[in-house]
């Protein structure tokens, strides 16, 4: 097995193994790199999902649907079938959180994830970057997990749930995490706001907080990502640590639509000047993105993500026209949305 820095103990999972050896195969094959016409693409995609075997094996239901299966090849078809050049790639919820009230566990998940990830990426670099796993709620350890994913794996930013194990991210104790993204001697740093199904502490047992009988994917997670961005607010997280720049998921999910109210409570948190951009992905075009033009939100803070492979299957295409054929958009801000505001995002 090789050797782990920090001193993880990856042979906690039971299928370190599995996992290992994907990454072997990963680093010595390219798989159709080649084979799939990318030359004229130019769109990049900032909201997609890598499903390795053994995770999915570890988490077989994801938001109340079934963790879809994934593979580089599909991955990379799907691109050049839709003129994306790059994609910027997380694992979702739970990530490594799939170990709830494991501390050592989920250490070691979040570890093996971003190996793995930056695999694929050192494979393929002209196609993919990646967004790191972080182990929150542990928060110390999560900031050594950050560090090593930023400066060593040479992540492009990391993932963050709308809540981990049922603290959201404006809980003091996180506090630290944001204050060490803050203050790294970089002149950008990303943070991917995807949601994750709610939780309640009961009991001393984290629990299931969904309030209906519908999958949480569905309907729950466009509340979720409004109840962090409120907690982000309050707590003062966003006008503190001012070096930090946010993507959201689905265009800011059902924030968009609370925030002049919730705003008359809290004028004195008036974020605005924070750099927070909305991803597209699933149907979210075109009357969500309407509204944020009406608040003023810039079609510069617009970035296209497609959700594969966890979107409905119908709606890659429909939501990818969505885009090109918005009346309400000029050309330019529409190139802007599929690639340019990306770059200025990532500075690619």
């Amino acid at each position: 097995m090789p050797s782990i820095p920090d001193h993880i103990d990856l042979t906690v999972l039971p299928f370190i193994s599995t996992a290992f050896a994907s990454i072997e195969a990963i680093q010595s094959s390219v798989i159709a790199a080649n084979n799939t016409n990318n030359a004229s693409a130019t769109r990049i995609d900032t909201h997609v999902h890598l499903v390795p075997d053994w995770y999915r094996a570890l988490v077989p239901v994801t938001g109340g649907n079934p963790t879809p299966e994934w593979d580089v090849q599909s991955h990379l078809q799907f691109m050049a079938d839709n003129g994306i050049r790059h994609s910027f790639a997380s694992v979702s919820s739970p990530g490594s959180g799939a170990y709830p009230g494991d501390e050592t566990k989920s250490v070691a998940l979040a570890r093996i994830l971003n190996e793995w990830s930056a695999a694929l990426v050192k494979t393929y670099p002209d196609r993919f970057s990646f967004f790191a796993v972080v182990p929150l709620p542990y928060v110390q350890a999560a900031i050594t997990e950050v560090d090593y994913a930023l400066s060593h794996l040479g992540a492009a930013g990391v993932i963050c749930l709308t809540n981990h194990e049922g603290f959201y991210l404006g809980n003091p104790t996180f506090t630290p995490f944001f204050d060490f993204l803050n203050s790294r001697n970089s002149s950008r740093e990303v943070i991917f706001v995807h949601p994750n199904e709610p939780h309640l502490h009961q009991d001393h047992t984290l629990t299931s907080a969904n309030p209906t009988p519908y999958p949480p994917g569905a309907i729950e997670f466009y509340f979720e990502t409004a109840r962090t961005f409120m907690d982000l607010t309050v707590s003062q997280t966003l006008v503190n640590f001012t070096k930090l720049r946010y993507a959201v998921a689905h265009v800011g999910g059902s924030f968009p639509s609370v925030i002049d109210r919730f705003m008359r409570n809290y004028p004195a948190l008036d974020a605005s000047s924070t750099e927070i951009y909305k991803s597209r992905a699933g149907p979210t075009y075109n009357h969500q993105v309407q509204g944020l033009l009406a608040y003023g939100v810039p079609a510069s803070q617009l970035i296209f993500g497609s959700d594969w492979p966890y979107g409905p299957p119908l709606s890659y295409l429909d939501s990818l026209a969505a885009v090109v054929d918005a009346p309400f958009l000029s050309p330019e801000e529409r190139e802007g949305i599929l690639g340019g505001n990306a770059g200025v995002l990532f500075g690619a």
